[in-house]
């Protein structure tokens, strides 16, 4: 088997069913250099794919051809292989087009991370963005300038040079203009953070009277309600979220948990009854809740309780008196 069909196998079954069961063998799989560049390929046409379902020509393409096929595999399986096949075919569709009409061609996208890491993605112009679980991004590039809009969740971005468009991402009433940096954004529920890796960027409020500041790196800002606040130094936590493992070095229980959340598809809480002003120190896989939780557990001796929804809280071991009370 040729290892473009290898990796259209994995392709598929990483989004199955039994994906975690298959993850190890998978990476196993996948270390080969070869092996791993035939798996991000077709991760390009897969997010090209994502793309370009919300433009005109994904939406009216005719796919009954597709529906009338009958598939002795699993269906799961060449699902995703159809789907990549359809997203090839788009490309080509919009390709002719733009030969037709290369002067008023734009880019008009939209991508979301499905997946339960964050996933890479290369846009048009050589850049590339990192999206957390459950971020959203539109993408609009035309010859006058890049412009993003950040809809939901965190992203990072590696900006490729460019001197005739400028880079332009737009996330909950802010603006960030950026020439070859690198740098995160992030909305909150009351407000949009935005964090300066390397290079410069000036971050601006959509709103009047909001302000705007010119970006270290290494800094970060906040807009809340419209307005900047001062740049700060950006947490070291903040700026791991993108691999599998988080370190803390004395930091607050409550702040490190938060911080694991973030990119947690379980969550992990503290009780009340857990005092403040417990620091931890440590590395931790962002994949792995339970042992994250059991690990926090066993330095502070707390226990952890498993609620109906899945959630892990850290709380201290309720004492036999306190149970006769219940």
């Amino acid at each position: 088997m040729s290892i473009e069909r290898e990796a259209a196998d994995w392709f598929a079954r990483m989004r199955g069913p039994d994906a975690e069961s298959l993850r190890e063998a998978f990476e196993v799989w996948r270390s080969d250099p070869a092996r791993a560049q035939a798996y991000d390929d077709k991760l390009r046409v897969w997010d090209a794919t994502m793309f370009l379902a919300n433009t005109a020509t994904g939406k009216h393409r005719n796919l009954e051809g597709y529906r009338s096929r009958k598939f002795t595999r699993p269906t799961w399986t060449w699902a995703a292989a159809a789907f990549l096949a359809i997203g090839i075919g788009i490309m080509l569709a919009l390709h002719g087009a733009g030969e037709r009409d290369a002067q008023s061609s734009s880019h008009r996208l939209e991508s979301a991370a499905m997946d339960k890491v964050p996933r890479t993605i290369r846009l048009p112009d050589g850049s590339k963005v990192i999206l957390d679980r459950g971020a959203r991004l539109q993408i609009a590039f035309d010859v006058g300038e890049r412009r993003l809009r950040l809809l939901a969740g965190r992203a990072r971005f590696a900006v490729a040079h460019e001197k005739r468009r400028a880079f332009i991402v737009e996330a909950g009433g802010g603006g960030v203009v950026a020439h070859g940096t690198l740098f995160d954004v992030e909305l909150l529920p009351d407000g949009t953070d935005v964090s300066l890796l390397e290079g410069a960027v000036a971050v601006s409020s959509l709103h009047a009277g909001g302000g705007s500041i010119d970006l270290e790196a290494g800094q970060s800002v906040s807009l809340v309600g419209g307005k900047l606040g001062k740049p700060r130094t950006a947490a070291s936590a903040d700026r791991q979220w993108p691999r599998d493992m988080i370190t803390f070095e004395r930091q607050e229980l409550v702040d490190a948990v938060a911080a694991f959340n973030r990119t947690s598809s379980i969550p992990v809480v503290v009780d009340g009854s857990v005092p403040s002003g417990m620091k931890i120190t440590g590395s931790f896989h962002r994949s792995d809740a339970e042992a994250f939780a059991w690990q926090v557990a066993e330095t502070f001796g707390l226990q952890v309780e498993t609620k109906d929804d899945g959630t892990l809280m850290l709380a201290y071991p309720m004492r036999e008196k306190d149970r006769k009370n219940l």
